[in-house]
């Protein structure tokens, strides 16, 4: 069970969800998206609960790492409830105060297991990173970023991440001349160097490219569509979209691979990505789900609803219908999704419902009228400029 409640903070109005496996977020840009994915995150840190639950340190301090230290008003009022195994809490904010609620057990337990659980995990995750003596003081140096994000259990991949590859050879050199960058990006560039050179050799079938290192230079082959020949580019010269996409692909598989996460949050995935490629990415992270476990997603585009639709209509006729699955065969080689798992809200704040959930209750679909509304403009001034033109050209 996780649930959220946010009441004026930033640009969120009023906010009452529950966060399913998958739970998207779709609005546009100014509403919301970002500081909810930032909250989420910071409420999943377990260094920082550990801090709620010993009163230590000032609480307000993650949430200045995300740029959202100033989205506190008078009236702001948070409320985020979790029940995993080993302990259910809920972390408060009302009357400029935070405070931490332990339901079944006493504060000084619950603190207890977080701080087995984080040494716990931060040792597992360093032994996978081939970190033998973990009293080393280069170690912290060395691998401090992922382990600063893996102590949250949510991988918070930002919207600026198109920048990873543009700079994806400069994050030490940025770092030791204390380069101001936004503290999240520089733990997503973190973890895609340990990426990428675990996964020298990485392949992205949907965007036709493939990921080497070769004389220690990042390169991206790609097969050329006319005669194809293979070239071999420099990372750094490919396409936006290959730069945006190739390090989010990456450093999941990777995450997953050292299983430091137990949850996702990608802003804007569609991200410099034509609607057949979105479509392709978003397969590749539903593919994915049982391991992803939890994920949050914001986005701007109809593309990623109507392709979430589909998944979830093919679940339907797999569990509705004898023999489902075989005649999905005929018309379908995609992934197929459990509506139970997903939540899809639209965030307005030009409207009385701030947060609307688009799940239909009877069809369990994604309703038809929220799939893309902009288009439905556009068509409508469309046609009216159309009956126009024929007006006036029946009149010359």
């Amino acid at each position: 069970m996780e649930k959220l409640k946010i009441h004026h903070l930033g640009p969120v109005k009023d906010l009452n969800v529950g966060i399913l496996p998958l739970t998207v977020f779709i609005g546009t840009q100014g509403c919301g998206k970002s500081t909810i994915s930032k909250v989420l995150t910071i409420c999943r840190d377990m260094s920082w609960i550990l801090k709620l639950l010993k009163a230590e340190e000032n609480p307000i301090a993650p949430f200045a790492k995300f740029c959202i230290d100033e989205f506190f008003y008078d009236d702001t009022e948070l409320l985020y409830e979790f029940e995993r195994v080993w302990g259910h809490y809920a972390i408060t904010y009302t009357k400029g105060v935070f405070g931490i609620n332990v339901f079944g057990q006493a504060k000084e337990d619950l603190a207890k297991k977080i701080q087995q659980n984080l040494l716990s995990s931060n040792q597992t995750l360093l032994s996978q990173l081939g970190v033998s003596d973990f009293s080393d003081p280069s170690v912290m140096e060395k691998y401090g970023k992922i382990i600063n994000s893996n102590a949250r259990t949510i991988l918070y991949v930002p919207a600026e991440r198109n920048l990873a590859g543009t700079l994806s050879t400069s994050l030490a050199s940025m770092l030791a001349a204390q380069v101001p960058l936004y503290d999240a990006l520089i733990e997503y560039m973190s973890v895609f160097e340990k990426a990428k050179n675990t996964l020298k050799d990485y392949d992205v079938p949907f965007l036709n490219a493939h990921f080497t290192i070769k004389d220690g230079k990042e390169r991206i082959r790609i097969a050329d569509g006319q005669d194809g020949a293979e070239r071999l580019l420099p990372f750094q010269a490919c396409s936006s979209g290959i730069q945006c996409v190739l390090p989010l692909v990456m450093v999941i598989d990777y995450a997953l691979k050292l299983a430091c996460f137990d949850s996702f949050v990608i802003e804007e995935p569609e991200q410099n990505l034509f609607p057949t490629n979105q479509r392709e990415l978003l397969k590749f992270l539903m593919h994915r789900m049982d391991l992803l476990h939890n994920l949050v997603i914001t986005t701007h585009s109809p593309y990623i609803l109507s392709c979430l639709n589909v998944t979830l209509l093919a679940y339907r006729i797999i569990n509705e219908f004898d023999g489902g699955a075989e005649h999905l065969k005929e018309v379908y080689d995609g992934v197929y999704l459990n509506d139970e798992l997903i939540s899809v809200y639209s965030l307005d704040p030009e409207s009385d419902i701030y947060c609307k959930s688009l799940i239909d209750e009877k069809t369990r679909l994604i309703g038809i009228n929220s799939l893309d509304s902009v288009s439905d403009v556009i068509g409508d001034e469309y046609d009216r400029l159309y009956h126009l033109y024929l007006k006036l050209k029946r009149a010359k």
